[in-house]
């Protein structure tokens, strides 16, 4: 999967939570996605892979959304360019015949409460059939209709880190399983050439429902190149590097989205309030542990070589570590003031000065800053 990895998941995230408010309307969670990613090249830092013969220079890509946020970083060939959105769903191109094609994402769920089975009437009904049944039953008919014979398939679990780790960050309305995982599938064409795919898995499931869906990417390049143009395609997923603010911010909005629908639920039905009151609270402590628990668990789920990658990162985008001392929470700035204020919108400031307190400042607006210290490497 490529750039548009974003996209489908948070496409399937918005079903789960609509299960949560039962007549709740989608639309509002698509406002929230991070839907028509573009990406921007970041033509002045590049990185380049170590005394790997076959492996070109790299350089970050920058993901960015319709209004500038920037969402991840990537590190692809240089060679290797991002065309715009086109029907053909052709979205990587590069010397050596390499392209890569994305596939429509494919959403199915199977409802256990049959309550609910008016509110998602027109879904697709499908329950999750295993990896290897979904292979034989969705990919390969469709691919041997392109001349394509299926050689093997096997998990690549550096990728499925990544997409676990992200999907772990995610608000959800109500407690479920998430089952996450990235499988390459090797095919041969009808000349005898090398293909590949990625297959992008997850399943959600809960006391209500279970909802799944898939996306492929499809890779190819000339045989001579296929090996070393697949091993720099793979490394790049799995070093996609997830901006932590508009996680955050996504987790604000969706919390206090479905605070909203479910307070205009229960005005139509009362009899819940109980309920509704404790669930609720049961969403923000939640929102709240999964936002506290963002950074230090990102720190001891990557090991040392992930470490160095980041400080190498924030060397580029001359960024620093800074700590919520009263919290533990973990927040990347710009580097190169000596103090730094944060408020309760997780709005920051920085300053030279060392006995500058905003706290005191007529001009903040009565604000609470809590002081922000830095992290020693």
């Amino acid at each position: 999967m490529s750039i548009n990895h974003l996209l489908p998941l948070l496409a399937l995230i918005s079903l789960a939570c609509n299960q949560a408010s039962n007549n709740v309307s989608q639309d509002n969670k698509e406002q929230t996605s991070t839907a028509n990613t573009t990406v921007v090249a970041e033509t002045q830092k590049n990185v380049e892979k170590p005394s790997a013969g076959f492996w070109e220079k790299l350089e970050m890509k920058e993901i960015r959304d319709k209004n500038g946020v920037l969402n991840a970083t990537i590190p692809y060939p240089v060679s290797w360019h991002f065309m715009p959105a086109n029907n053909e769903g052709i979205s990587i191109t590069g010397p050596n015949g390499v392209k890569v094609i994305d596939y429509p994402m494919q959403n199915f769920m199977i409802n256990y409460n049959q309550q609910l089975e008016r509110v998602y009437a027109g879904q697709q009904m499908r329950e999750f059939p295993g990896v290897e049944q979904l292979i034989q039953q969705d990919v390969i008919p469709r691919a041997a209709n392109r001349g394509l014979k299926f050689v093997r398939s096997y998990e690549i679990p550096e990728i499925s880190k990544i997409d676990k780790w992200y999907i772990e960050q995610l608000y959800e309305a109500i407690p479920a399983r998430n089952d996450v995982g990235v499988f390459g599938m090797e095919w041969t064409s009808t000349e005898g050439n090398p293909y590949f795919m990625l297959l992008h898995l997850r399943v959600n499931t809960n006391e209500a429902m279970q909802l799944w869906g898939y996306s492929i990417s499809s890779f190819e390049a000339d045989p001579a190149h296929f090996e070393s143009a697949k091993k720099q395609w793979i490394f790049s997923q799995a070093n996609m590097r997830y901006n932590l603010e508009p996680i955050m911010t996504y987790n604000q909005q969706e919390a206090q989205r479905v605070g909203q629908s479910w307070a205009a639920h229960n005005q139509r039905m009362a009899q819940n309030q109980a309920n509704f009151e404790a669930s609720q609270r049961a969403f923000v402590n939640k929102s709240n542990a999964i936002n506290e628990a963002i950074m230090s668990g990102w720190k001891e789920r990557n090991a040392s070589g992930d470490k160095q990658q980041e400080q190498y990162i924030d060397g580029i985008y001359e960024r620093t570590n800074v700590q919520d001392q009263s919290t533990g929470q973990m927040y990347k700035v710009a580097a190169g003031a000596n103090q730094y204020w944060m408020n309760s919108n997780g709005e920051y400031i920085s300053t030279q000065l060392h006995t500058y307190n905003p706290n005191l400042d007529e001009n903040m607006n009565a604000q609470k800053w809590q002081e922000l210290k830095k992290v020693k490497e």
